[in-house]
């Protein structure tokens, strides 16, 4: 009997023979099945793994029984939400996993879909073992499974452009051309034409954009990724190459520039406004970024992919601020923070809640640039201590507002070493800050890596902190703990 074609075999059936009774036996698999079983339940564990890395997951029970008649017909898992969002039960298989993300903080509309879109792809590639009737089961083991399931969430029209189009990227990736680190970028079309060449048909051989042009030495110099990108038709075929600014402005005329999105790569986000147009981008940093429905979704990096959804982080974020106004101080600092984390450059932004509580608690004297006497004439730096050398560095933006400094001026004294602090009206407090950190915060220390992470524990007892790391991920901390992370 072929396994491949019957969908009412029991694999559980015992083999008999004249000489031998029929015995009872558990109502599972055994044998190559069972090992398949437990292949796959490790898959699903590692898979939810992969975009969760922080998240605990733990084996709560194991039933019994499996209705292998009914397995195959349609998805068999069962997800079941925690009254609070905190955790989620995964049922599959015949064991039951409990989701719970990294801090305690209730789960994200996005990422409880995403829990959804990984239990349902991993599902599906398990039926397709066994089941030939199921729609592309073929194409579904020719990609990467983490691919497939950015794929699945983007919902967009032929799927198999993105994992194709993501393993070219990253075998580009693992390129360099005259010794240096190969950029590159593709811009998948979500309309039947080119909006920006209605008239024109794609040409007869046209190539499909996928790992195979990589092979081709030019293919990696054609395109930098930051301002020409591939152009690809709904059939994954190469179309031509674009100026993605010019390409957005033409194609998204009403759309106004994207605010929640690096600023190297907003005619990105922009042109993937409508149309459902999806664009890949090979970063300098060796990244992987995906821009779909205006907005930067995914990040690939250190080997895994990340959900960012940052509209929904920035209101978390802004709420927090709560600026005095109309948000403009939490837009600002967000913006600076996006843009220095693509810029791989580490910074810390705070905004205390009560100044006068939290300024001597917070910041030391030689960084408190409101007790400071600003003088027309500040001494020569040279011949400056170091405690007043710092208090001339302070004259240049002394008594300056955030929410009216220029972006790049705020990312430039956010670089330096040390944290940016404010009020919650914009008011700059300090810059380059050390910033001071409380006993019960230090006993911390042994379970947190990284001064920058300790400072904001610290400082997040006073006020919202974003902490950007100089491996790009940005995080937000509020009253001692992480809040969220992309």
């Amino acid at each position: 009997m072929n396994l491949a074609t019957s969908k009412s075999i029991r694999f559980d059936a015992p083999v008999t023979t004249p000489e031998q009774p029929v015995q009872a036996r558990p109502d599972r698999p055994v044998g190559p099945i069972s090992k398949v079983v437990g292949l796959y339940q490790m898959i699903m564990r590692r898979t939810l793994e992969h975009f969760f890395p922080d998240s605990v997951l733990e084996i709560q029970g194991d039933r019994s029984i499996i209705d292998w008649d009914g397995l195959l017909a349609e998805p068999s898992y069962r997800l079941v939400d925690d009254p609070d969002r905190l955790a989620i039960d995964i049922e599959w298989l015949g064991s039951r996993l409990t989701f719970q993300p990294g801090s305690p903080v209730p789960l994200l509309a996005s990422e409880r879909r995403m829990i959804d879109v990984i239990v349902r792809a991993v599902d599906y590639r398990f039926r397709g073992l066994f089941d030939q009737e199921l729609d592309n089961r073929v194409e579904r083991f020719h990609f990467v499974t983490e691919d497939l399931i950015i794929a699945d969430y983007l919902a967009g029209a032929s799927p198999y452009r993105i994992p194709a189009a993501l393993e070219a990227l990253r075998l580009a990736a693992l390129s360099t051309y005259e010794n240096r680190r190969v950029t590159t970028g593709a811009l998948l079309l979500g309309t039947e034409h080119d909006p920006t060449l209605p008239g024109r048909e794609n040409l007869v051989g046209a190539p499909q954009f996928n790992a195979r042009l990589t092979a081709i030495k030019g293919f990696h110099r054609l395109c930098d990724g930051t301002r020409t990108v591939f152009v690809v038709d709904r059939q994954g075929e190469l179309v031509r190459i674009a100026d993605v600014a010019q390409w957005a402005e033409e194609t998204q005329p009403e759309q106004p520039p994207a605010h929640l999105c690096p600023r190297l790569y907003q005619s990105h986000a922009r042109a993937t406004a409508s149309g459902g147009h999806v664009c890949l981008v090979l970063t300098p940093a060796q990244d992987i970024k995906i821009f779909a429905e205006g907005e930067l979704m995914f990040s690939f990096s250190d080997g895994r992919w990340r959900l960012l959804d940052i509209p929904t982080k920035f209101a978390l974020w802004r709420e927090a601020v709560k600026h005095s106004s109309d948000g403009g101080l939490a837009r600002r600092l967000f913006q600076a923070a996006l843009n220095l984390s693509a810029a791989r450059v580490g910074a810390l932004l705070v905004v205390v809640r009560d100044p006068e509580k939290s300024i001597p608690q917070l910041i030391a004297p030689i960084d408190r640039m409101t007790e400071e006497v600003a003088v027309d004439d500040p001494q020569d730096p040279e011949n400056l201590s170091p405690r007043l050398a710092k208090r001339a560095l302070h004259h240049a933006v002394r008594g300056t507002n955030l929410t009216v400094l220029e972006p790049t001026v705020l990312e430039s004294i956010a670089s330096l070493d040390g944290a940016v602090v404010a009020d919650p009206d914009g008011n700059l407090l300090t810059f380059g800050a050390i910033l001071r950190i409380s006993a019960e915060t230090l006993e911390l220390g042994r379970s947190v890596q990284g001064a920058r992470t300790l400072a904001a524990l610290a400082a997040s007892q006073h006020g919202p902190v974003l902490k950007i790391s100089e491996d790009g991920y940005v995080t937000m901390f509020l009253k001692g703990r992480r809040v969220w992370e992309f």
